[in-house]
């Protein structure tokens, strides 16, 4: 039977001087829909197909644009295209490298779409097997749409129009026009894929797999992300299933989070890469971020600046890590667990509690017992657990940025946001081109 093989070798020249080939070779052993799923083997094949999606050169910009665009990153004046535009949070829809961002979630999501449809009622496969395929799948499917979501539609706003378009089948010519969703219908699309993977109960083995432990805590985010008492509530029991599973467990140290890499006993889920590739892109840490005033001002005197920062260079040390040879990106991890249940339980106005939470993370950073909040409102408690966010998960794919949003605090770390429509990147023109059935362009910036 026919194997397609895509190989896609994207140069550009803002990060590398020369191809990283082991990130860009999509898998050889990848399973399109030609490809007959006909035992437990080739259904793990299939699926991994998918992971190798999260490997792609372009996963990540996830970590590195909004960093960039809250301003705890600063990048060096001489970089120019999309690290220029994320500084000034002024984006062209024409950016190449703006469209590639775009394609990354619909190639898992793809990829995904092709695992499900080959393994779903598949009597080849054994069904422990099957349940594991496709709660994987599932999960991986959610993860996919819920990046695209938080980056190119109006994830802050249930009411609004401007969503994503969902990808349930996998892309054909005939199912390439369809039309953008809107904003609740991609949130109920990515909880039902969340609890399909949840129903199906992927055990926790490596943090670079899914499993249903993943799914509970993304679905905890999500619920977070859409507000309301309900929804709150079901985010801190899926907080408590998460902590009470015993599959991770804070680590020690705050610094061995990111010391010991993809052996670290605390993150729920991460990207990482294999021996011989690229330690993601350490060199442009090294040399093209820094540490920025504010975020620096957030960590004075916090035991974590330590850990995350070197204090001469500003290089950041959570992600430029020279003792490493494969440095993960970590997409949820325990701390932010916390930091969910917290913001919940305050939104809640259940202040005592939600402080009990936090102390969860501030003593792990103290070695001991962290300094007494001091508040007496719940919007004073909720300052407190922004600045948590800031000091536990700064430069960890975006979590400050979408945090700057939701706790109102954005427009007054980045003055450059005078506007909700920069809260979002523009939909690239390539997409509006070729599907025509899309929708409009995102408020704020050109069409077509």
């Amino acid at each position: 039977m026919k194997n397609k093989i895509i190989l896609l070798c994207i140069f550009t020249s803002l990060l590398y001087n020369s191809c990283d080939d082991a990130l860009d070779v999509k898998p050889e052993n990848y399973l399109f829909e030609e490809q007959l799923v006909t035992d437990d083997k080739s259904a793990q094949t299939s699926l991994i197909g998918v992971y190798t999606q999260l490997n792609w050169l372009y996963a990540q910009y996830f970590e590195l644009v909004p960093p960039i665009m809250d301003g705890s990153l600063t990048p060096t004046a001489s970089l120019t295209g999309i690290w220029s535009e994320a500084k000034n949070n002024t984006f062209d829809s024409s950016n190449v490298v703006t469209n590639t961002m775009y394609e990354w979630p619909y190639y898992i999501i793809n990829s995904a779409n092709a695992t499900i449809a080959a393994v779903s009622g598949n009597e080849a496969v054994s069904q422990s097997e099957r349940d594991r395929v496709l709660s994987e799948a599932y999960f991986l499917r959610a993860f996919g749409h819920y990046q695209a979501l938080r980056l190119f539609g109006q994830f802050f706003d249930i009411s609004s129009n401007y969503g994503i378009v969902l990808r349930d089948k996998l892309s054909t010519v005939e199912n390439s026009q369809k039309a953008r969703s809107t904003v609740q219908a991609s949130y109920d699309f990515i909880l039902s894929d969340l609890d399909k993977s949840i129903n199906l109960n992927a055990p926790f083995s490596k943090n670079y797999y899914a499993s249903a432990v993943a799914a509970k805590a993304f679905k905890a985010n999500v619920l977070m992300y859409i507000g309301g008492d309900a929804n709150y509530i079901e985010a801190i029991n899926l907080a408590n299933e998460v902590i009470a599973s015993g599959a991770v467990s804070l680590e020690t140290k705050f610094e061995d989070v990111f010391l010991k890499g993809s052996a670290n006993s605390e993150v729920i889920f991460s990207r990482t890469v294999g021996t011989g590739q690229s330690n993601k892109l350490s060199s442009f840490y090294q040399t093209n971020v820094k540490a920025s005033t504010w975020v620096q001002n957030y960590l004075l005197g916090d035991p974590r600046a330590t850990a995350s920062y070197l204090s001469t260079t500003k290089v950041i040390k959570k992600i430029y890590t020279t003792t490493l040879t494969a440095s993960p990106t970590n997409y949820m991890r325990l701390g932010e667990v916390y930091l969910i249940k917290a913001e919940c339980q305050a939104r809640l106005n259940l202040l005592s509690q939600a402080e009990t939470t936090l102390n969860v993370i501030r003593n792990r950073a103290y070695s001991g017992v962290a300094p007494a909040l001091v508040y007496s409102t719940k919007e004073q408690l909720l300052d407190l657990i922004f600045s948590e966010y800031v000091k536990e998960l700064s430069f960890e794919t975006g979590a400050v940025w979408f945090a700057a949003i939701r706790f109102g605090k954005l427009e007054t770390l980045r003055p450059s946001v005078t506007s909700t429509n920069q809260y979002i990147l523009p939909i690239p023109i390539s997409e509006l081109e070729t599907n025509l059935s899309f929708g409009a362009q995102n408020p704020g910036y050109v069409g077509l």
